[in-house]
């Protein structure tokens, strides 16, 4: 007969273990889940501003994304990748965003969408950095520095709306790439 303390002791254990039991539970659906999350998201930005203004196509820029990294040689890489684009994308659809118009709620779903996936992505990785890091962090600077040079006006958001979008397909590439 089990003794009280040695009761709450398993007890103890259950708690301990059970979150790591999810937690690969979680990666071993990692490339699942982020598909589908990578087809919200990508919802999600595509309603947030509507249709692009034409008044915009003359402000159009190429920020040119480091596509390096959509040939990623191991599963971990293409995670880090993942994981860097949707913090980045979070920093800056996090910032500035009065002069858009958009919809407080629907940028808010978008961003706690973010967030979350970027939490999962964080109990899923190994390590951290690498040169595709590197070229993802001057990638985005890009886009932020073109956001401020343009004073974060209403056609720069549309602009960088729509380079969301582009990510979310570069995303469903290293995605795809993500094999258990």
């Amino acid at each position: 007969m089990a003794t009280k303390s040695q009761g709450c002791l398993w007890q103890i254990c259950l708690v301990l273990l059970f979150p790591a039991g999810v937690m690969s539970l979680d990666c071993n659906l990692l490339r699942h889940q982020q598909s589908k999350f990578n087809w919200y998201s990508l919802q999600l930005l595509q309603n947030m501003g509507g249709k692009f203004p034409l008044e915009c196509l003359e402000d159009k820029t190429a920020f040119q994304f480091p596509e390096k990294i959509l040939k990623p040689k191991f599963l971990q890489q293409a995670q880090m990748s993942v994981h860097e684009i949707l913090q980045q994308l979070f920093g800056i659809f996090s910032r500035n965003l009065p002069q858009t118009g958009w919809e407080r709620r629907k940028v808010e779903r978008f961003l706690n969408g973010l967030a979350l996936q970027t939490e999962r992505l964080e109990a899923c990785l190994h390590a951290k950095g690498g040169s595709n890091i590197l070229r993802l962090k001057k990638y985005f600077q890009r886009i932020q520095d073109f956001l401020k040079e343009k004073k974060y006006s209403t056609c720069a958001w549309e602009i960088v709306r729509e380079e969301g979008q582009r990510c979310f397909q570069y995303i469903h590439k290293l995605t795809a790439r993500m094999k258990n």
